[in-house]
């Protein structure tokens, strides 16, 4: 005699809660029939940010994440020249490593990331965004632990 696991019927289950409108939400006929909805100026209302339930408003970091924003983000990446200078001081320190030895390689991705250093410290927040990862303090202070780290390690390494 076999045994099944299941002993009913199954049930699709949601992955995602139903999304909720809000009670003070307006139809969008209703909208639509307004004068100032059809053309935004200075007196059209500006969004609020979101509130919770105590009505304070949320800190950025704790909102919760749209994708669609994700996506769109991550298909403005490819216009940012920072990601291509990024890429280009990559290769330049391959470059190096290739033509004059490991350490001058070393010292060249030392060298960039000194560079980024600054740029993240002088450039306003955000900043590029090939190098704008967390706080503007906490990155500077990552890249350049990371250049001296390298610098000292192509400084130390055997050469043959």
């Amino acid at each position: 005699m076999t045994t099944s696991r299941h002993a009913g019927p199954t049930t699709a289950v949601p992955v995602w809660p139903p999304r909720t409108t809000s009670p003070a939400a307006p139809a969008p006929d209703a909208v639509a029939s307004r004068p100032e909805a059809a053309a935004p100026g200075p007196a059209a209302p500006r969004p609020t940010p979101p509130a919770d339930v105590a009505g304070e408003e949320v800190p950025p970091e704790e909102r919760p994440l749209d994708p669609r924003a994700i996506a769109r983000a991550s298909l403005a990446a490819g216009r940012n020249a920072s990601l291509f200078w990024t890429l280009a001081g990559v290769a330049a320190s391959v470059a190096a490593a290739y033509l004059a030895g490991a350490a001058a390689g070393a010292f060249a991705l030392a060298l960039l990331l000194v560079v980024f250093a600054v740029v993240r410290a002088v450039l306003p927040s955000p900043g590029p965004a090939a190098v704008s990862v967390r706080a503007k303090g906490l990155d500077v202070a990552v890249l350049l632990l990371a250049a001296a780290a390298l610098a000292t390690l192509a400084w130390v390494a055997p050469t043959s």
